[in-house]
C-alpha cells in the first residue's frame, strides 16, 4: 500500500477496460506492464498492453471466450494477500465484489521486508491460494490499482480452477526486488491496525482525487 495517493493513470485502465472492446481514449500510459516479462518468453506470466487491437500480449483474447455480442471477455483480479479479506475489500470499495477461490500454479505469496502484505513471485514447487474477483467497476479498477504499491508490475497468470484453467489479472513482485524466503500467511497481519490505514489512505486518496477534479 503507497504512503500517499497515486495521481498516475491507472496500471488497470488497460486491461480491467481493455481497449479491445473500448473506446480509443482509453487511458494507456502502463509503465508497469512494460517491464513484465512478455507471452512469448512465458505463457504462465503475460506482459499486458494497452491501447490498441488484440495482440499476443492483450488480456482480451479468444482463448479467454467471448462475452455479449462476441466481445473479448475482460480478466478478474487474482487477489492473494490482504484483499482477500472481506473487510479490507469493503473498506476500500465499500463492497465486497463477487469472486470464487482459487490458486496460482507455480507462484507464491511471499513475505516482504517489513510489510504486512506479500509479493507474487515465482516458485515451481509452490501454488498460491487466493481469490479472482469478477465484475469490478471502472472506478474500482482505479481505487484498487493506486492503493497497490508502485513496485509491482501487472500480469495475467494462469489459474487452476478446479474444472481446468483460467487467467486473472495480478500484481507481480519484480524478480530483482528482494522478498523473503517465507510464505506470507494472514496470520502476518494486524487486521485492525491494517484496516484503519485503509480507511485513512481511501480517504485521502478521494481528497486527492476530488481537488485535482475541481
Amino acid at each position: 500500500m503507497p504512503s500517499a495517493p497515486s495521481e498516475r493513470l491507472s496500471r488497470a485502465a488497460s486491461w480491467g477496460w481493455c481497449a479491445c472492446s473500448s473506446s480509443s481514449s482509453s487511458p494507456n500510459n502502463n509503465a508497469h506492464a512494460g517491464s513484465s516479462t512478455s507471452s512469448k518468453e512465458d505463457p504462465q506470466q503475460e506482459n499486458i498492453s494497452g491501447a490498441g487491437p488484440a495482440s499476443p500480449a492483450c488480456p482480451c483474447t479468444a482463448e479467454d471466450g467471448g462475452g455479449p455480442n462476441n466481445k473479448p471477455k475482460r480478466l478478474g483480479l487474482f487477489a492473494y494477500g490482504t484483499l482477500t479479506m472481506d473487510v479490507v475489500m469493503k473498506t476500500l470499495l465499500d463492497r465486497v465484489p463477487p469472486s470464487q477461490l482459487t490458486a496460482a500454479p507455480g507462484w507464491r505469496a511471499a513475505g516482504l521486508p517489513g510489510l504486512p502484505y506479500p509479493g507474487l513471485v515465482r516458485d515451481a514447487t509452490a501454488s498460491a491460494p487466493g481469490r479472482v474477483y469478477h465484475d469490478l467497476t471502472a472506478h474500482e479498477w482505479l481505487i484498487l490499482d493506486a492503493f497497490e504499491d508502485d513496485t509491482y508490475d501487472v500480469a495475467a497468470v494462469a489459474l487452476a480452477d478446479g474444472q481446468g484453467q483460467q487467467r486473472a489479472v495480478a500484481y507481480v513482485w519484480p524478480a530483482e526486488t528482494p522478498a523473503l524466503a517465507s510464505t506470507w500467511t494472514p496470520e502476518a497481519v494486524d487486521v485492525a491496525a491494517y484496516v484503519s490505514r485503509c480507511g485513512a489512505w481511501r480517504r485521502e486518496w478521494e481528497a486527492s482525487n476530488l481537488r485535482v477534479s475541481e
